[in-house]
């Protein structure tokens, strides 16, 4: 995208507020990571601040996201969970958000992910127990980056948005924006929820 994709404005927000205000109801703790050498890393302090969040400083560098669920991992404590949120998918849902932490809550996985509408995984959308820290430090001592590669070493949930609980079907939810191109089909659509 050439730039920070948290900062960019949807429906008169930046996206990561959309992020924010969807997790919000669900969790018990918001927080936000970031490297520490980003150049809004002030913004994100003050964004953090207005929505009662935690600023952590992502313990690796260029590590990706892998890098990043474990440093959510890290600051969770014995027994906890994260519920795992790209900063680029302003169409989130709390209903939505809610209804994949219960189905992480009542079964027995280590890890809760979503397939999209064509069977892709969801790993930026997803409930990571802090149990899954041993095979993640083991797989970034060895650099092995792909979140995805994470579900052959722990007990992964796989859900999909079909199933008759699911409170939505849009097939908006997982849009994230990766280019400009995708940025700009998100501004000729319907606004997300105020």
């Amino acid at each position: 995208m050439g730039e920070d994709k948290a900062w960019l404005t949807l429906g008169g927000r930046p996206m990561i507020e959309h992020v924010l205000a969807a997790a919000q109801p669900v969790v018990d703790r918001l927080a936000v990571v970031i490297n520490a050498s980003n150049p809004k890393a002030e913004a994100y302090r003050h964004l953090a601040a207005r929505w009662d969040a935690e600023v952590l400083h992502d313990l690796h560098e260029h590590r990706g996201p892998l890098g990043g669920i474990h440093t959510a991992l890290v600051n969770c404590g014995a027994g906890e969970s994260a519920l795992v949120l790209a900063c680029d998918l302003p169409f989130l849902t709390s209903e939505f958000l809610a209804w994949l932490c219960q189905k992480h809550q009542s079964g027995a996985a280590q890890a809760t992910v979503p397939l999209d509408q064509s069977n892709r995984l969801q790993p930026l959308v997803a409930v990571y127990d802090r149990s899954c820290l041993p095979a993640i430090e083991e797989m970034l001592a060895t650099d092995q980056l792909k979140v995805d590669r994470l579900y052959e070493r722990i007990t992964t949930q796989f859900i999909e948005l079909g199933e008759s609980d699911c409170p939505t079907t849009d097939e908006r939810l997982f849009s994230n924006l990766n280019s400009p191109e995708d940025y700009q089909s998100a501004i000729r659509r319907a606004p997300p929820r105020k």
